[in-house]
């Protein structure tokens, strides 16, 4: 009859998720796990906090909650579909070009001050590489970086940038900007033009942008 039809299903929809609940604490301290998707789609679930809820509807939702992004799995009564919340995208490398434009100008302005610890205070003082090109040196602390930049910036040195391009990491957080420039350097007739490669690594700290790989 449909009452017992009804009683049935409420029976059934109730042990499963006592079932579910049971192992919740399991699976947010195992090892990464591969679920599929009724369309084939592999979904991961990561160790997290685990919640279930019974939705409207009779619905199962199960949310886990990883270090970076929230995963959620919403299982539906009529066909089982699995759906996963996708993470927030970081900028574009266009749009984050001009952002690594602006820092490179910064740091060829502070090499125009002559000032070597201004030109320093743009590296991160923590997870430094600097392979200065003119130098035998790899430099890993910021008062090498200083003590580099006291003879270089006496070489009168401005560059310009002729070719360039951007890889963004960590939601734009940090990015690897690349590519070809000039550099002017030495002083009155004896300056001339040196082209050369470059790569910088930017990294946000606190909400300055600072060097960790040159």
């Amino acid at each position: 009859s449909p009452l017992l039809s009804h009683i049935l299903v409420t029976m059934l929809r109730q042990i499963l998720l006592v079932a579910i609940v049971a192992t919740a604490s399991a699976f947010s301290t195992a090892p990464a796990t591969m679920l599929r998707s009724s369309a084939g789609r592999p979904v991961s679930m990561r160790p997290a906090h685990t919640s279930v809820k019974m939705m409207e509807g009779g619905d199962l939702f199960v949310a886990a909650l990883p270090g970076l992004a929230a995963l959620g799995v919403s299982l539906q009564n009529q066909g089982g579909a699995a759906t996963a919340a996708a993470p927030m995208a970081g900028p574009s490398p266009e749009e984050m070009l001009p952002v690594a434009r602006e820092n490179f100008n910064k740091w060829n302005g502070a090499l125009q001050t002559k000032d070597p610890k201004a030109v320093a205070n743009l590296y991160s003082t923590s997870g430094l590489s600097f392979l200065p090109t003119v130098s035998p040196q790899h430099i890993k602390k910021i008062d090498n970086t200083e003590q580099y930049f006291v003879d270089f910036v006496k070489k009168n040195p401005f560059g310009t940038i002729t070719d360039d391009s951007v890889t963004v990491f960590d939601g734009g957080n940090s990015y690897l900007h690349s590519g070809m420039y000039t550099f002017e350097l030495g002083e009155g007739d004896a300056r001339a033009p040196v082209a050369a490669r470059f790569s910088y690594v930017w990294r946000k700290f606190a909400g300055d942008w600072k060097i960790t790989h040159h």
